[in-house]
């Protein structure tokens, strides 16, 4: 053959040198729940009815990690495909298995030694492929071993198939799951570390095959999967029996070439203030914590992506409530960019105009429900939160009495103080104590012009009422609710600067001092605008 200047040209096979490439995939940047919902999509892919996965360490400390299925299970080339580095496309395209990497990246990033137990046939021969790192170093060669499986080996098949076809994808010589060498590597410790990474794939696994767990749920094929013989429950992150259904939904077509459309569709949920759960066992199930909000993405009724923004926005406390699912088939995965761990998505920037403009009302309605909560919460904690600041001011307060009250206009509501400088007209509140030992210092829902204090007499008490509406409340107080130093300390501060200005008022200047509380208040608003919204504990 001859290139384009006629020049000819030699064309050979170069395989790519074994160990280097397969210790490369080991880094590919899988997390262990990642890497297990990659074994998991094949038995799902398999038709798998029911799943068991054992995460174990021997006494030895050594870690054993098994996926068995009752799926359809793989005779002999079906095996080798299904071993081999870019195994062949699937027949189904909707199958869960995208780009035939899934299984032996994932797992050979947290161990050496990876085999797949499979039959194909109801009664027939199971047979046993395996991929051993050090092996293929040794030899420099991809080889895959192949052999019939032993007496153990089937009977940890049928503990699940029952004779039938299925598949037993097994892990050994796990090095890379617990990083950190412990003392004894059987030990307290390293078991502890262990059951922690069990419980957090059980809630992934809960998360992420929620359509495939849920009996009641009708897009996805029913799968019982169970973690070390524990039966896995769904766990809907949008709360249906709570929210009972969204807010908003959009099916979305998109052109995917000739002639030829796909679609996706959006859902957006507003989960339940914790007040207004039905109990506080749906409260906890439903994890209302700042890190769950956001889109969740599904692909084939697995969630794939999230909970994030997408680079949108960033998680904020007001958005707390807000969740949206964003669900597409097969035929948009390049459109969406799905990434080979199924893991992540990317929007090109049609799409991401289209979603931002999309999500712009629905985050809104979110945050307005949030702050109404909020708001409400507020109220109900500020009668509490300046108790001990009432107290500490009335200790002193004689002392620092800086004006008096005269008399009082009742048709104009006018009070005349005596100060240093002489006797002045005001527009001051004249309220009397909501609460026990409310003296000197009351928090109110709102203050006229927005300001965030005024002063007040409080039962003839020199005192300033505080707007609890205003962001500088919100953003300042609210966070440090549970510090009784600091609220007593700005309580303080403003109280002094309302005893200041009514021992310093007068004729002359008292329009001044309302430009003052104005001005600093609106500048407040200001520079608290990049302050986080409390989280949800705050409240």
């Amino acid at each position: 053959m001859a290139t384009e200047n006629n020049v000819a040209a030699t064309y050979l096979d170069v395989p790519p040198d074994p160990e280097r490439i397969i210790e490369g995939l080991r880094d590919t940047g899988y997390e262990f729940n990642t890497s297990m919902a990659d074994v998991i999509d094949n038995s799902i892919a398999a038709k798998a009815r029911k799943i068991d996965v054992i995460v174990d360490m021997d006494f030895m400390g050594n870690i054993i990690v098994m996926v068995a299925d009752d799926g359809c299970g793989m005779d002999r080339d079906g095996l080798i495909n299904a071993m081999r580095y870019g195994s062949k496309r699937r027949i189904d395209q909707a199958s869960l298995g995208k780009f035939g990497l899934g299984l032996k990246t994932a797992s050979t990033a947290f161990c050496r030694r990876l085999s797949a137990i499979s039959r194909g046939l109801e009664g027939g021969k199971v047979l046993k492929a395996t991929w051993d790192l050090d092996h293929i170093a040794a030899v420099e060669r991809w080889d895959l071993q192949l052999v019939e499986a032993t007496p153990d080996e089937i009977k940890l098949l049928d503990n699940i198939a029952e004779g039938k076809t299925g598949t037993v994808i097994l892990w050994e010589s796990v090095d890379r799951l617990l990083k950190k060498i412990y003392d004894d590597p059987a030990g307290r410790h390293a078991r502890n570390a262990l059951k922690g990474y069990v419980e957090k794939l059980r809630f992934h696994v809960a998360m992420v095959y929620q359509r495939f767990l849920d009996e009641n749920d009708k897009r996805a094929q029913n799968v019982s999967i169970r973690i070390n013989g524990e039966q896995v429950l769904p766990w809907d992150p949008f709360c249906v029996s709570e929210t009972k259904a969204p807010i908003a939904e959009k099916v979305q077509k998109v052109e995917i070439g000739d002639n030829d459309r796909a679609e996706f569709t959006i859902r957006a949920f507003i989960l339940p203030r914790k007040d207004e759960f039905t109990d506080q066992t749906a409260v906890k199930n439903a994890r209302l914590t700042n890190d769950m909000q956001g889109l969740y993405v599904y692909r084939e009724n697995r969630l794939i992506h999230g909970p994030d923004w997408l680079e949108m926005y960033s998680k904020e406390p007001h958005m707390t409530l807000c969740r949206i699912e964003l669900s597409f088939d097969h035929k948009l995965d390049d459109a969406f960019q799905v990434d080979i761990k199924k893991s992540r998505i990317l929007l090109d920037d049609s799409l991401y105009d289209w979603m931002q403009s999309f999500l712009q009302g629905l985050r809104r309605e979110g945050s307005e429900r949030y702050r109404k909560g909020v708001a409400a919460t507020v109220t109900g904690t500020a009668a509490l939160l300046h108790v001990v600041s009432n107290n500490a001011i009335h200790a002193q307060a004689e002392n620092l009495k800086t004006a008096s009250l005269k008399e009082v206009d009742g048709a104009t509501g006018d009070v005349t103080i005596s100060n240093k400088n002489g006797v002045t007209r005001l527009k001051i509140k004249l309220v009397d104590q909501k609460n026990s030992g409310e003296c000197h210092v009351q928090a109110v829902d709102s203050l006229q012009d927005g300001v965030l204090w005024e002063p007040a007499f409080i039962d003839g008490n020199q005192a300033v009422r505080i707007n609890t509406g205003h962001p500088y409340y919100h953003k300042v107080y609210i966070p440090n609710r549970k510090s009784g130093v600091t609220v007593q300390g700005l309580d303080s501060l403003i109280w002094g600067l309302c005893a200041a200005e009514l021992g310093n008022v007068s004729e002359s200047n008292k329009r001044n001092f309302e430009e003052m509380r104005y001005e600093v208040s609106r500048i407040l608003r200001r520079l608290v605008e990049d302050l986080p919204d409390p989280a949800e504990d705050d409240l």
